[in-house]
């Protein structure tokens, strides 16, 4: 008699487990969505009050419908793109520490507004900025040499993806560039006194216009990266 023994097709623990993370998955995904959507909305209803008044000064008084909008509109769009972020990882995550860093990353992207400023103060220190900009440069040449030395190691049909990936990138380097200009030197927005002085808004606004252009230019050549990268993986990542 054949002892031959038939593999189960029940599923396994650790199946059931990646199950119920892809499905935790989705709820981050909604929750993200739903916050992000409830930012916009709230920026929408008070956008003339703070025309007027600028941010509310929490804690000076009674809690109002505005004040509550106003937090809404500051942290419920970084919130939500942070739970849509943990939410593409989480089903990958194998142990609770990696859920932990995630979550932690989250918050501190949330609240960045708040913990640098409280680390950092609120004057205008230019070594701050200049620091920070050469990190950007570096980071950004950084990822320009690996992305090349991959390029020449990876098949033929993930270089455009590559490719798009470079683009945005030098389109998110000319943007921070032109985000520095249009802070300081030459348009001054932060110093509004130079700004008067040398009559510089009209440069300021073209350098802002500028700099969304070349965001929205980088976010799309990443989104078309990522698609095409996409694409041509799923008929290799089906495997049984």
């Amino acid at each position: 008699m054949d002892q031959t023994t038939t593999p189960s097709i029940a599923p396994t623990t650790d199946q059931h487990a990646q199950r119920g993370k892809r499905g935790y998955g989705g709820t981050f995904w909604l929750t993200g969505l739903v916050l992000i959507l409830l930012a916009i909305t709230a920026g929408k209803s008070i956008e003339s009050k703070l025309a007027v008044s600028g941010m509310p000064k929490f804690g000076a008084g009674e809690a109002s419908l505005a004040e509550l909008a106003a937090l809404l509109f500051a942290f419920a769009f970084p919130l939500g793109f942070a739970l849509c972020a943990m939410a593409v990882m989480r089903p990958r995550m194998g142990t609770g520490l990696a859920d932990i860093a995630v979550a932690v990353a989250a918050a501190l992207t949330v609240t960045a507004p708040i913990l640098v400023p409280l680390l950092l103060g609120r004057e205008l220190v230019s070594y701050h900025f200049g620091t920070g900009g050469i990190a950007i440069t570096i980071a950004a040449l950084g990822c320009f040499w690996f992305l090349g030395r991959v390029r020449h190691d990876i098949p033929v049909r993930f270089t455009s993806a590559i490719d798009l990936t470079v683009l945005g990138l030098l389109c998110f380097a000319a943007a921070a560039w032109n985000l520095c200009g249009s802070a300081a030197m030459p348009s001054f927005l932060l110093m509004p006194e130079r700004l008067l002085e040398l009559q510089t808004l009209p440069f300021a606004i073209g350098q802002m216009k500028s700099v969304l252009g070349l965001l929205v230019a980088g976010w799309t050549l990443i989104l078309a990266a990522v698609m095409l990268a996409a694409m041509r993986i799923a008929p290799t990542s089906k495997a049984p």
